[in-house]
Parts: C-alpha cells; sequence; structure tokens
C-alpha cells in the first residue's frame, strides 16, 4: 500500500507512461480543428475527436491538471453538438487546443528530495517492496534454503539464529510473517524462550502470522503453540517451496479482509491513475478497459464494490448497473459512477439504474476516496450483521461452514490436519425454565466470549443454532483439539449465571472432536464423526470431551488410564480432568490392591496407562512397579510416576524399573495432561 507521500510520485509515474497516448488524443483534437479551419470537419474524424476529448476530461484532473480537463470538457461539448461545430468556433477551439498543449507540455516531473527519482539507492528492483519474512532457525543450511525460495517469491528473508537475534531484527522492522524453527525437548526447558518470542511477535500489531517448524511431532505441545497465537505447523521434512508456500497462504489470509474494488473506464489511462489513487487506501483494486467482459470479471473477482464509468462504447454504465441489479448474487453490491456529465437529467438515470452514489470528473481525489470508503464501511457493517451471531459474537452456521471449507481445501494443499469440534450446552433449556431467558441470553453471550478468547484469530468459530457450537482449528490433530476444548470446559463450568431471586446455576457442555481427513474427507462427514462423538458424551454422563473413534468406543470396556493414588482430595482433580478429556478411567487408593488388580496372567485392568503416586499404603510405588515389572505387566501398561519432588533417588529407581515418564507434585493440570498424552501415543 502506498503512503500519502508516495501517490504523487506514483501518480506522476503514470503520466509518464501515458505521455505518448495523452500526446495523441490531443493531435486527434488538432486535427479536427485544422479539418474545421480547411475543407471541413468528417463525422469519423469528429467522433474520434470527441472521443478523445471525453477521455482527456476524466483523466487529467487526476494528473493535478484541472484546467486541462476544463479545456478537454469544453472541446468535448462542442464537438458533441448535432452536425459538429459550426466553421465560425474554429478559431476559439484552436486556441483551447494550444491551451491544452501547454497543459501536457507544462507537466513535468518534480521529484521531491530524498523521493526514489533523486535516490539512486533505492532503484535497486523491488529492494523495499517484498515482505519482511523472518526466519529463526539455529540451522544455517535449512535458513539458506528458505532464504533462497522466500527471495524467488519476492519476500525479504531476514535470518536469526537465536531467539534475541530474532528480537533485535523485529525490533528494527517488524516482519510481515515468521517461520520459527522449535525443538521441542521434554528432558530440557529449551522451548521456553521460542514460545515467548512466537507470544511477542503474534501481540504485535497488527499480529504477524508466524509459522512453526517441527522435528518429531510425538514431542510437540500443539496446545501450547496454538495458545501462544502459533498459525500452524510445517514439518521440517517438508521441502523449502513447500514452507514457504505455507507463509504465502497465511499472508494471503491476512489479507483476506482487504475490500475488493473493480474499476470499470474503458479509458486505460485513467484507469491506471484510479489504481494507484484507491489503492493508496489499501484497497485491492481491479481495473478493466473493456465494459464487454465486465460480467465475466464480476464473477471471478467478487469484488466489494464497482466503480463505473457512465459513458463508454458498446455498453455504457448504466447498462451494467441494471444488469448487475437484475442478478440475486449482486443486487445489494455497491456502484459508484464516475461521470463527466452531471446536469438533472443524467443524475437522475444514474440513480434509476441503482447506484448508490457517483462522482463528478475531474476527479478530485479525497472526495473520491471519502464516497468510496464510506460505501465500504457500510457494506462491512451490514456483512457483520449478517455473518456473525448477533448474541453471542461468532460467525454464523453460513459464514463459518464457509471459512471452514476454505480451511479444508489448505489442509489438502499443505497436508495438515484440521480438528472439528461440536459443542452443545448441557441442560440448557433447565436454565432457560428455571433461571429465565435473560440468564439464558447472559450465558450464551458470555459463552461465545469465551470460544473467542480460548481460541485463535485464524480458527473457524461458529453458532450452528440454539446451543450448539462448532470450532475447527487449521493444523490441530484430533488429540490436541480434545485436550483445548477441555480447557476452556474447566473454565467454563466454574462460572456461576444469577437468574431470577438471585438463584444460581453453573453450567457445564459437552463435545465431541473429530480429524480431518482421519476421519472424514469433507465437511459433512467431518461433522457426522464429531456429531456421534458428542452422542456419546451426552450417553457417557455429559460434562466431557470425546474425540470421534470409529475403531473403539467407550462401550468396549477398555481402561484409557488407571489412577492409583490415596489422596482422594487429588485423585478426585485427576479422575475428573481425565474425563473431562474423554479418557476412560479408574482409581485404586492401595498399592497392594493395584498389584492385584493390574498383574497375572488374567488381569482384572489392563489400562494403557497407570498413573502411580509413591507414597501408598500397604504397599508403596516403587514396590507395587517392581511387582509389575516382575510380572510383565509394564508390556501391557505405561507408567507414569507420580513423585515428591525432594525424591531424585526414587526417580531414577522408577525409571530404571520401567517406568515411562515422571512427574514432580505439586503439579499443575496441562502439563500433566501433556505428558499423558504423550505417554499415550503408540
Amino acid at each position: 500500500m502506498l503512503d500519502e507521500r508516495e501517490v504523487p510520485t506514483a501518480i506522476q509515474e503514470i503520466f509518464e507512461k501515458s505521455r505518448g497516448e495523452l500526446d495523441r488524443r490531443v493531435g486527434t483534437l488538432e486535427e479536427a480543428v485544422s479539418a474545421l479551419l480547411g475543407e471541413g470537419l468528417g463525422e469519423d474524424l469528429r467522433a474520434s475527436a470527441e472521443r478523445d476529448a471525453h477521455k482527456l476530461a476524466g483523466s487529467l484532473g487526476m494528473f493535478g491538471l484541472p484546467r486541462g480537463s476544463e479545456l478537454a470538457r469544453s472541446l468535448e461539448q462542442a464537438l458533441d453538438q448535432p452536425g459538429g461545430p459550426a466553421p465560425g468556433e474554429a478559431p476559439r477551439l484552436a486556441e483551447s487546443v494550444l491551451a491544452l498543449r501547454g497543459q501536457l507540455d507544462a507537466q513535468v516531473q518534480r521529484p521531491e528530495p530524498g523521493s526514489e527519482a533523486t535516490n539512486p539507492a533505492s532503484s535497486s528492483p523491488r529492494a523495499q517492496d517484498g515482505r519482511a519474512l523472518l526466519l529463526v532457525s539455529p540451522d544455517p543450511q535449512l535458513s539458506e534454503r528458505l532464504s533462497v525460495e522466500a527471495l524467488r517469491r519476492n519476500l525479504r528473508p531476514r535470518r536469526a539464529p537465536t531467539c534475541a537475534a530474532a528480537r533485535q531484527l523485529a525490533a528494527t522492522e517488524a516482519p510481515d510473517a515468521a517461520v520459527l524453527d522449535v525443538s521441542f525437548d521434554d528432558s530440557v526447558n529449551n522451548d521456553e524462550e521460542s514460545l515467548e518470542l512466537l507470544a511477542e511477535l503474534t501481540r504485535l500489531e497488527p499480529p504477524v502470522p508466524v509459522l512453526v517448524l517441527t522435528g518429531s511431532e510425538a514431542l510437540v505441545d500443539r496446545v501450547e503453540v496454538a495458545r501462544r497465537g502459533g498459525r500452524g505447523f510445517v514439518a521440517r521434512t517438508r521441502s523449502a517451496d513447500q514452507v514457504i508456500d505455507a507463509v504465502s497462504e497465511q499472508l494471503e489470509r491476512s489479507k483476506a479482509t482487504q475490500a475488493k474494488v473493480l474499476a470499470v473506464d474503458d479509458d486505460p489511462v485513467a484507469s491506471a491513475a484510479l489504481a494507484i489513487l484507491l489503492g493508496s487506501s489499501g484497497l485491492a483494486v481491479t481495473t478493466l478497459n473493456d465494459p464487454l467482459r465486465f460480467w465475466e470479471v464480476l464473477e471471478n473477482q467478487a469484488p466489494d464494490l464497482v466503480v463505473l464509468d457512465l459513458d463508454m462504447p458498446n455498453v455504457d454504465g448504466v447498462d451494467l448497473c441494471r444488469a448487475v441489479r437484475a442478478d440475486v448474487r449482486f443486487g445489494q453490491l455497491p456502484v459508484v459512477f464516475l461521470t463527466a456529465n452531471t446536469d438533472p437529467d443524467c443524475v437522475t438515470q444514474i440513480f434509476e439504474a441503482g447506484a448508490d452514489d457517483y462522482v463528478s470528473k475531474p476527479i478530485v481525489a479525497p472526495e473520491l476516496m471519502t464516497r468510496i470508503l464510506n460505501r465500504l464501511d457500510r457494506v462491512r457493517l451490514f456483512r457483520d450483521l449478517a455473518d456473525k451471531d448477533s448474541l453471542t459474537g461468532v460467525l454464523s452456521r453460513r459464514r463459518s461452514a464457509a471459512a471452514i471449507e476454505d480451511l479444508l481445501a489448505m489442509a489438502d494443499r499443505f497436508g495438515q490436519p484440521v480438528s472439528l469440534a461440536q459443542i452443545d450446552l448441557d441442560h440448557f433449556k433447565r436454565m432457560n425454565d428455571e433461571l429465565g431467558h435473560a440468564t439464558g441470553d447472559d450465558a450464551l453471550r458470555r459463552f461465545g466470549e469465551l470460544l473467542t478468547e480460548t481460541f485463535r484469530g485464524e480458527d473457524v468459530v461458529g453458532r450452528w443454532g440454539g446451543e450448539e457450537f462448532v470450532v475447527a482449528s487449521y493444523g490441530m490433530p484430533r488429540d490436541d483439539g480434545v485436550q483445548r476444548v477441555a480447557e476452556m470446559l474447566e473454565k467454563f463450568r466454574e462460572v456461576r449465571f444469577t437468574g431470577r431471586e438471585g438463584s444460581g446455576m453453573r453450567l457445564t457442555f459437552s463435545a465431541g472432536v473429530a480429524e480431518y481427513p482421519r476421519d472424514g474427507a469433507d465437511l459433512h462427514e467431518l461433522y457426522r464423526a464429531a456429531d456421534d462423538a458428542l452422542y456419546r458424551a451426552k450417553t457417557a454422563g455429559r460434562n466431557r470431551v470425546l474425540p470421534a473413534d470409529l475403531e473403539a468406543g467407550a462401550e468396549t470396556g477398555g481402561l484409557d488410564v488407571m489412577v492409583v493414588e490415596d489422596d482422594e482430595t487429588l485423585a478426585g482433580v485427576l479422575i475428573d480432568s481425565l474425563q473431562t478429556r474423554g479418557y476412560r478411567t479408574h482409581w485404586l487408593d492401595d498399592g497392594q490392591e493395584a498389584v492385584a488388580a493390574l498383574s497375572g496372567s488374567n488381569p482384572e485392568f489392563s489400562p494403557s496407562l497407570i498413573l502411580l503416586d509413591i507414597d501408598l499404603p500397604s504397599l508403596n510405588g516403587l514396590a507395587v512397579l517392581r511387582r509389575l515389572a516382575a510380572d510383565d505387566a509394564l508390556d501391557r501398561s505405561r507408567v507414569l510416576m507420580l513423585t515428591a519432588r525432594a525424591g531424585e533417588a526414587e526417580v531414577v529407581e522408577a525409571l530404571e524399573l520401567g517406568a515411562f515418564d515422571h512427574i514432580a507434585k505439586p503439579f499443575s493440570v496441562p502439563v500433566l495432561m501433556h505428558r499423558i498424552r504423550r505417554a499415550l501415543k503408540r
């Protein structure tokens, strides 16, 4: 986008490039006047001269020549008389043409000091034009490959081997996008600085889209990256062009809200100047000089606003406007006319055709921009009202479904997953009945706010009816989607809603999460898979989030996690957190009972994971682990030890006995859930 200082220079460049065509048009007028002074003005030459005078009247004002536009307009009016101008008018018209030629000759470029025209350093090919891409990686070979590909795409790579170096580069110039190469190694805490940098970049205004390069996906906490604002994941094994493809896709998505304008004018000189003026305000402008191609370009571009010149050959602006208003797809599309003819009959004709506004030629840039931006503001307002649910503030079903389809198409292109969560509030009708509909509306409003707070800006959040919502997250596998929604459930059920006479109630929700393309090949199949999981969550007692799982459901009797912990309060927290996330659980509080239930040739339980506390009655956790190892029970189940913070020797012994992992008390539930998810991945 050009700033205000660059617009005059850009307009002047268009003038210089178009000088030959402008001279030709003035030459046609000179030829017509000469014919009028001599043998007489023929009809063909008169029509050509009138047409060129019309184009000059419309374009010269945009080049800072309002007097030139006035002269061309007077010549157009004289040439448009029935039978052409009288021979007696020839001297006056000759003076006007001479003055018009003088206007063109006087328009010379006067660059300001430091502008591109006087500063050779700024004239290198697109040296300052490419969008800045911050590459953060300790791997110089990877950075080099990405840099080469970025340069090929007209991006300006800025390489940083460390997070500290990246901060210095970002302080000198905010990047347009970033690629962050991370290594999540659970044995050390070297990932926190990368996550902090990620959060800092996404907090900039405007936010920087950050793609995370990952090595082994099994070691990546995608939920944490998403929480910090990461836009997606790309495997380090992907080629450089695939990584930069993903960057380009994010940059395009970041521009998705940019308004699109289709400007139709048969004069390419005027179109080029109009594109500069409109583009200086950040509008994406498509120009069209052949009005016969209007419908083809309109359908292809789907603009937010159309600018039409009134007087064009073959088909004029009024005809095009009527055609737009007759089509149900574009009936509400704003149409602004550009016209040199502002007499009452002409203006009436413009508005009767369905125009929203008109701007008279010669065009005054501030007036043009004010009128167009005002129209676009109204478009955004009405679109927001149509696309968003008025109560919750999230997208409508129609708009969110279209956005999810876009995510699925992008996932196909880059080989990424998309998680789809279907969420339904539990016993919502009871809240309306007992506390009143006003309280129910308040609950829906708060739930919409929580959805917006929890999920990333590029995630799609929609209300699909009543108390039903959907969330689609690009680059997020199903299990991580379950974790993200479960964390929101834990927050939401702590909110108390107060109704009539001070009575109150808390709400929960049930959810099902499916993954594209794992659980469905399109949105319809994906939604059905998530809906089946939601139904199972409701049947299992509500207040939980279940994954779509076509291979094994809760009805099989399988057990995901056995909790062996004698602290009833802690065990309750663990069981609640696990069940919220859809895990099938069982609790034992005694070491001897655990050995009896988990060992033997035909054990009572064969869980995928055992959460085993070291300090247990009758038989401590290490003794239980020793017995399970001797009985080969660890071949069936992994063990995650819950240890005291000071017990290093206990940790070492537990790992030597065959424990898969350990976590020290006191621990946070999100950290424990991350360890559990990792342990359950085979």
